[in-house]
């Protein structure tokens, strides 16, 4: 592991518990769209804190984690609400 790899933790702990979140409330959407969107947003701004403490942060770094976020967010949200 690299020496920056304990940046990473926080980026696993976000992704884990939307995943629980969604898994756990199979029969609540709401919840499970919620844990999407609360997955979605904590990604985006981990991308932006982590590329700020690293001293990289672009314009096009912003939007190239603002398309990703956007774009899982729509796709599971598309799915999850697709009847």
């Amino acid at each position: 592991m690299g020496k920056h790899s304990i940046h990473y933790l926080p980026l696993i702990a976000i992704l884990f518990l939307g995943f629980i979140g969604f898994y756990l409330s199979p029969y609540d959407r709401f919840f499970q769209a919620s844990s999407v969107v609360a997955s979605g947003v904590g990604y985006f701004s981990w991308g932006i804190i982590h590329h700020y403490v690293h001293k990289d942060l672009h314009l096009s770094i912003i939007m190239e984690y603002l398309a990703i976020s956007i774009f899982g967010v729509v796709s599971l949200l598309v799915i999850l609400f697709r009847t």
